[in-house]
C-alpha cells in the first residue's frame, strides 16, 4: 500500500512540475499544456492569488511541495521518525521526482529524434520545455560530432550524478 501511495504522490508532484516548466516556456497554445492547466487550476489558482505575481508558476511549485510535505509526514509518522528524517524525506522526494521528470523528458527527446518526430508535437514541446534548462548550456559546450549529438548523454550523466549525490547527502545517515 505504501508503494502505491508513493507512486501516486510522485506522479502528482511530477504533473505539477511539468506544469511549472510548460508555463515557464509559455506553452499555453499547446493542447496538452492547456489540459494540464485546466485540470490542475483548482489546486494552483488559490496559491497564485496568495503569491506575488510573477512569470513563474509558483502556485504549481507550492502544490507540488505540499504533496511532498504530506507524503513525507505520512511516512515519518508511520516509522516514528525525527524531524530531521522528515526534512530529508521531503527534500529527497521533491528533488528526486524533479530529476526523474527531467530524465524522462530527455528520453522522450532522444526517442523522438530517433523517430524524426516534429519538435512542434505537443509531447515533444513539453519534454523540451522540461529539459531545456539543462540541455541548452550543454549544447554550447559539447559540439555535435557529425550527425550525433552527445548532449543528452552528458545531461543524463549529470542527472545521475546529481541524484546519486543528493541521495547520499540526504539519506546517507538514514540508510548506512
Amino acid at each position: 500500500m505504501q508503494n502505491i501511495l508513493l507512486f501516486i504522490s510522485k506522479l502528482l508532484i511530477a504533473l505539477f512540475l511539468i506544469r511549472f516548466h510548460a508555463n515557464l516556456y509559455r506553452l499555453g497554445f499547446n493542447p496538452l499544456a492547456q489540459q494540464l492547466n485546466r485540470h490542475t487550476d483548482p489546486l494552483v489558482l488559490p496559491f497564485r492569488k496568495l503569491l506575488p505575481p510573477s512569470r513563474y508558476d509558483f502556485g504549481a511549485l507550492a502544490v507540488a511541495g505540499i504533496i511532498a510535505l504530506a507524503i513525507s509526514l505520512v511516512f515519518t509518522a508511520a516509522i516514528h521518525a525525527s524531524f530531521g528524517v522528515f526534512i530529508a524525506l521531503f527534500l529527497t522526494l521533491i528533488i528526486n521526482t524533479w530529476l526523474n521528470t527531467i530524465f524522462y523528458a530527455i528520453l522522450i527527446i532522444v526517442i523522438g529524434s530517433w523517430l524524426q518526430t516534429d519538435p512542434r508535437q505537443p509531447v515533444m514541446q513539453i519534454a523540451l520545455a522540461c529539459a531545456d534548462w539543462l540541455m541548452a548550456p550543454l549544447r554550447r559546450i559539447i559540439p555535435p560530432v557529425g550527425m550525433i549529438d552527445f548532449t543528452p548523454m552528458a545531461a543524463l550523466f549529470i542527472l545521475y550524478l546529481a541524484q546519486n549525490g543528493i541521495n547520499r547527502l540526504l539519506l546517507g545517515g538514514l540508510i548506512g
